[in-house]
Parts: C-alpha cells; structure tokens; sequence
C-alpha cells in the first residue's frame, strides 16, 4: 500500500526568533498519533517555511495547519495556496477553536480543541471516501466546517484523558520531523486552574490534566539518551501545580540516572506553588530557572489582570525563594490594561528593580479570541471577525503603532514610552545577570536569528517602497 501524505504546517513567522525558538510540540503530538493510528499507511511531514514551494513539488493527500490569532492571514494564504491544488485543508490552534466563524472557503475543517483523535477520524474518513462531504463532516465531533453558506459547529468530544488519572495514553511527540537541539522543549500537562484575563490558553485546554510521572521520566530519558539533550524546558503553564508528581519525578529522574548526566530544567510556575520545599525539591532536580507571571509590581493592576488570590507581596516572596536557593527568577509583567497610570508603571518598574529578578519580560495587554480582554475589546469596537489578526501580534516593539490597546488613562504613545522605560531596565538587568546565568551559552544563537529577522524586516520594508 502506498501511504497517504499528510502536511502538517506551523503557521509562524519563519523570519521571527521568538516564533521559531522551538519546535512545534502541538504538531508532534499530531503525527505520532497518526502514524499509531495508521502505522506505514501515512507519511507525515512538518513544515514551517516554504509551504507554497513544498505544495507544488510534493503535494500531499492533506495539509493541516495550526495557527494562532497573529498568523491566521498566514495559514488563510496556505489554505488558498493548497485549495488551488485542489488540496483538503483542516486548520486547528488557538485561534479557530475560539472563532470557528473565521473559518475561510479555502479550510475544509477545523479542529476545535484538541486535535490528536479529531484529525486521526478526518484522515480515516478521507482514506475511506477520497474527499470530505457535509453528510460525513456531521459525523465527527469537535468540528467547525462549511455547508453551503452555514457553518456547523459538532459536539465537543470529552477532553483527553476525562475520567482517567493520566494523559498517558498520548504517544510522545513524533520529533523525528523536526531538528532537536540541545535545549529543547516538553509538555507534562494541558491546562490551568487560573483565570488570568488576558490568558487564551486556560480557554484552549479545558481544565487541568497531566502527563504521570513515569511517562515523563521516560520522556525525559529518550531525548538525553537518543538526541543529546541537555537542557529541557517545561512550557507548561504550571509545571508545579501537582506536588506528589513532582516528588515522585524527582525520584525516577534520580533512579534512571538522569540527574547525574547533568542535564538542567527550566519550568513556568505560579507563584501561588512556590515556597521553600519546592524550591529545594527542584533545586536538587538541576532547575535552573523558573518562570512566573508576575504581570505588574501595583497590586490593584495585578488583581485586575490575574485575580484577588495574587499580590505584590506574594510575588517578590516567590522571587525571593528562588534566588535564595540558586534558582534564576524569571518574570513576565503586562502594561497597558485600562487602570494603568504613570504611577502603577513606576510601580512596576520599582519592583523589578528592587527583587533579584534575573530576566522580567516586558509586554503589553493583547485581546486574544476567547478571553474577557477581546470581549471588552469587542464592546468597544477595537476587534471584529474580519481584522487584520496580525495586529493582534504580541510583538510590541515592533507592532506598537498598530496593536489593539484597550481604553485606559495611557495614550499609545504614552504607553510606548512606559515599555520602552521598562523594556531599557530588562536590558540593564540582562546585561548584569548573564554571565551566571545558564542561558550564556545560548546568546550567540538568539543574537545571531534575531539579526536575521531585523534584516528580513528591513528586506520586506525596501520592497514594499518600491514602485
């Protein structure tokens, strides 16, 4: 039997750092469960440049494209490129489960939720009819698609793992399609319990679900063992919520010798599971980092943005602890919701400079599909179904005169001068705190794709001027 191909896209920018720092986990998790599924009746590729080219020269059976909100015109133009080949297109990611009504003529499906066993049904469904028609398309739940001039939503499926103890029954990401370095990255659960405004994610994964510890630990094992890794990052929302995994990880790490390879780990928290026993279990794990949204250093900001079970005082102790017991503080800090002031911005800016923060990232409020901030956006007529997503990008740095700002007492240039007052002191602090810190090794590489992506802008700027 001759295998059916499957091209599965990474709808990012390929020009941008940030956007291509690690591989897509979402997409190899895809085709591994396809090839479990299906075995050698499918060949799976993941792509994230040079689609339109891949599309003429080797054309698949289907092209499955994830994406999130700032790169939905990206994969509608995917979606065209293939659909004139006469290609089937299914879309998931962020940004469709939250507005299925984008859905564009060009995508035959999309994915609303998780994909794993949604997609494997589509495959088998176009195995078995040689295309996809509305009368089977109503069959499959968790799925957005087009009949005639209406669009239908089916029921949503039970969440993976709903009523098991595990995520386990997930095979491993599939990373033989795509480059592993040395620093690469996991996922141990989906999921958080917060509610933070501003957040797609705890809106994208319904609840709070986990990978057990032994699947991890396995994980773990293969990419030191088989692929070299040394540094793992965790890009969990909260990799510590669940203190008993974490315990008997720590253990298994310890017994299958993990540990004492030397490789480090870096995770995101809350500060809400932060306390000196945590901090000495990981410590003894070789975490080198953690990361936490910190969000502002005002707590009626903070509280505006994460809820009344954060504060200030809460946040520097977290910082505190780790740094106490030689784990590299990292925090995140949003400007620009509405009851920002000058006052609240200093604030913040007093808090950074006063904890011993290794890196605090600087960012400003984005309405993303799904979450209170774009329905406050909506309400005031900033967004709509038919936007240019890509003002949605959460680069402010280089999107500033065109980002979505929510009405609040800071004018946009103001609020520019506040992130750039900020984003001067995350420079000062970087520049201190580098030479102990384990990401040294990594600054010629970030340094290096970050002058290729300016070059790339200052390429596209000069054609775009020219007549």
């Amino acid at each position: 039997m001759i295998p059916i191909k499957i091209l599965l896209v990474n709808c990012v920018d390929p020009n941008s750092e940030v956007q291509t720092r690690y591989p897509s986990l979402g997409l190899g998790y895809l085709a591994a469960s396809l090839k479990e599924a299906f075995g050698e009746g499918v060949r799976v590729r993941i792509a994230d440049r040079n689609i339109e080219k891949i599309l003429r020269e080797d054309p698949p059976a289907l092209v499955g494209l994830s994406t999130v909100s700032e790169n939905f015109q990206r994969a509608s133009r995917y979606a065209a490129a293939a659909k004139a080949q006469g290609l089937p297109v299914v879309v998931g990611g962020a940004h469709i489960s939250q507005v299925p009504r984008t859905l564009t003529a060009d995508m035959d499906a999309a994915c609303v939720g998780e994909g794993e066993e949604t997609l494997v049904t589509l495959i088998g469904l176009l195995m078995e009819k040689g295309r996809f028609n509305p009368d089977d398309l109503a069959a499959v739940s968790g799925i957005a698609f087009r009949d005639g001039e209406r669009l239908v939503e089916t029921p949503r499926p039970e969440p993976l793992g709903h009523g098991e103890p595990w995520l386990d029954r997930l095979p491993v990401p599939d990373r033989s399609l795509f480059p592993v370095r040395r620093h690469t990255n996991m996922l141990t659960s989906r999921g958080c319990p917060h509610r933070c405004i501003f957040c797609a994610s705890t809106r994208y994964w319904p609840g709070l679900r986990f990978f057990s510890a032994e699947y991890v630990a396995e994980e773990v094992r293969q990419l030191v063992e088989r692929r070299g890794v040394d540094y793992i990052t965790f890009h969990d929302d909260l990799f510590l919520a669940h203190r008993p995994r974490l315990e008997r990880l720590a253990e298994l790490l310890g017994r299958n010798g993990v540990l004492k390879k030397g490789v480090r780990f870096s995770c995101s928290a809350s500060v809400t599971h932060l306390d000196d026993d945590t901090a000495r279990l990981i410590k003894g794990m070789n975490f080198v980092t953690v990361a936490m949204g910190l969000e502002s250093g005002n707590d009626a900001v903070l509280k505006y943005l994460k809820g009344p079970a954060f504060s200030v005082e809460k946040n520097a102790a977290a910082v505190e602890t780790l740094h106490r017991h030689g784990i590299h503080a990292h925090g995140s800090f949003i400007l620009g919701s509405p009851p920002e002031t000058w006052e609240t911005v200093q604030d913040t800016y007093d808090f950074i400079r006063r904890t011993p923060l290794a890196l605090p990232g600087i960012n400003v409020l984005t309405p993303l599909p799904g979450t209170p901030v774009w329905d406050q956006a909506m309400e005031a007529g900033l967004v709509s179904l038919e936007m240019d997503w890509s003002r949605l990008a959460i680069d402010f740095q280089h999107n500033w005169r065109r980002a979505i700002l929510l009405p609040g007492n800071l004018t946009r240039e103001e609020l520019h001068k506040a992130y750039r007052k900020l984003r001067n002191l995350r420079a000062r602090r970087m520049v201190a705190s580098i030479w102990t810190h384990p990401f040294l090794s990594e600054v010629p590489r970030y340094a290096l794709r970050s002058l290729r992506q300016i070059a790339a802008g200052v390429w596209r700027g000069r054609v775009k001027r020219r007549p």
